[in-house]
């Protein structure tokens, strides 16, 4: 039990923080105050959830993780790559979009791979996957 627990919320939690450097990433391309406001929001919402998974696991008497500064730096660039090659807000939303599936999809994974975790870390992944499907809709109410 404590090993699907502490997976799950070890994994959405870096998850979590890997949104908030993409959000970063992408922050510094953007015009349209609107798309600007919304990456802000969520960027808030993942941080939040990267918080509330680190304090479960610290109850628990486990360390959280964080991206490794290589992960960080090739996300930065490839960010950097793909709006050098298609600028613009739009294409910056579409990009939030396919990131936030990718999430989406990788939680739906963990839900079904880590059904003996606790009620609690479960709730954090179910919040996290409704807060990527808000962020998704807003993206898309961008385009």
């Amino acid at each position: 039990m404590k090993d699907k627990t502490t997976k799950m919320l070890q994994k959405c939690s870096l998850g979590a923080k890997m949104g908030v450097s993409g959000i970063n990433a992408a922050q510094r391309y953007v015009g349209d105050p609107k798309l600007l406001f919304l990456l802000s929001e969520y960027k808030e919402k993942h941080r939040a959830i990267a918080e509330e998974a680190d304090a479960l696991l610290h109850e628990r008497g486990e360390k959280s993780k964080s991206p490794s500064r290589a992960t960080l730096k090739i996300a930065r660039a490839v960010t950097a790559a793909r709006v050098a090659v298609k600028p613009g807000d739009m294409h910056i939303a579409q990009m939030m979009i396919r990131s936030g599936e990718s999430a989406l999809e990788k939680l739906a994974g963990l839900l079904s791979s880590c059904k003996e975790a606790d009620a609690s870390a479960k709730e954090t992944v179910k919040k996290t996957v409704l807060t990527e499907q808000e962020f998704l809709r807003k993206m898309r109410e961008c385009l």
